[in-house]
């Protein structure tokens, strides 16, 4: 009878948990306008912090004046880098009849290789086609997407000063206290590996020549976000690029190659050393993670989808009632303790 009891008792539980998860998918999409904003100033807010702590500790400034100089760092950093991006965007645009010419010749000699092979494609269809494609329409597209990435740039810098000037309270839990430092551990060592992926990456595309190197390196940056798919991604982007730039296919080889040993050393070597075990998720998880936040959230899901799993494995990991979760989440639940 007990048995029996307690079978029921975890169906109800399992049961619960479920909708549970539906009802919080639900609100997470409902609240997407408000809650991507204030997870990326939170986030931010993690990064700011160790330099806010430091001012404070070190030099023993105000926290006013330490969040006012911590946001004007900030702020000249992105005033070095978008020079670039943009100078990177206008070279790009103005080569762009060049490579409307190279794509040209490189479909006719993909078409002329099929058609050793008694494969008939036609050529004029496939030339005007590209001729005619609407290429006003994609910049308006990226011009009206860009004006609404800075709008909500700008309410992400408004919650991020809000949070920033909150009163820290001193009355917190051990618990509280240990969920918070490995937070800010995971997310300020995740920033620096991917900062340092995307500048090494960068300073490859750029000594090997290629057109778009900072944007690439940019782009590296934010991929490295992303486990296992977000490192091969980043990789192949610069490919096209690269196959249209250069004739000498040893070009195309140490774009592939100089980059994946950047992301190997780092990705494999580095940061498995850095955060060892405590921070380790099961790669069904991190797919399961992507697939969850990309349908919640989007592009921007699949972005947070690991830093926001593994906060909640910190988090679960804390407290002996959904330790469980924890362990489910790492992949170890089949494991003694």
């Amino acid at each position: 009878m007990n048995q029996s009891n307690f079978e029921n008792n975890k169906f109800v539980t399992i049961s619960l948990l479920i909708l549970a998860l539906v009802a919080i998918a639900f609100s997470l999409n409902f609240t997407k306008p408000i809650m991507i904003p204030f997870v990326l100033a939170l986030l931010i807010r993690i990064l700011i912090d160790p330099i806010i702590d430091f001012q404070i500790d070190n030099l023993h400034v105000h926290r006013v004046i330490a969040v006012l100089v911590s946001i004007v760092l900030i702020v000249f950093l992105f005033m070095i880098i978008v020079p670039y991006i943009i100078g990177s965007v206008a070279t790009f645009l103005q080569s762009a009849d060049d490579y409307n010419s190279k794509v040209l010749l490189l479909i006719d000699f993909i078409i002329s290789k099929l058609q050793e092979y008694d494969i008939e494609v036609d050529r004029e269809i496939i030339r005007n086609t590209l001729i005619t494609l609407p290429f006003l329409d994609w910049a308006s597209t990226i011009l009206s997407n860009s004006a609404n990435f800075i709008s909500k740039f700008f309410l992400v810098a408004i919650m991020t000063l809000f949070l920033l000037l909150g009163k820290k309270s001193k009355n917190t839990s051990p618990e509280w206290n240990q969920i918070i430092a490995q937070v800010k551990k995971y997310i300020f060592t995740k920033f620096i590996t991917s900062s340092a992926t995307g500048i090494l990456a960068g300073i490859i595309y750029w000594l090997l020549g290629i057109e778009l190197a900072f944007i690439f390196g940019s782009l590296t940056f934010i991929l490295n976000f992303i486990p296992y798919f977000g490192s091969a991604i980043a990789i192949l982007i610069p490919l096209p690029i690269a196959f249209l730039q250069f004739e000498d296919p040893t070009y195309v080889i140490l774009i592939i190659l100089l980059p994946a040993i950047v992301h190997i050393i780092i990705g494999n070597i580095l940061e498995p050393k850095i955060f060892g075990e405590a921070f380790g998720l099961h790669p069904i998880t991190i797919i399961l993670s992507l697939i969850f936040w990309g349908m919640i959230w989007g592009i921007i899901g699949v972005l947070l989808a690991a830093p926001l799993t593994a906060i909640i494995k910190i988090s679960f990991e804390r407290f002996e009632t959904t330790r469980q979760i924890s362990r489910f989440l790492e992949g170890k639940i089949h494991l003694k303790e």
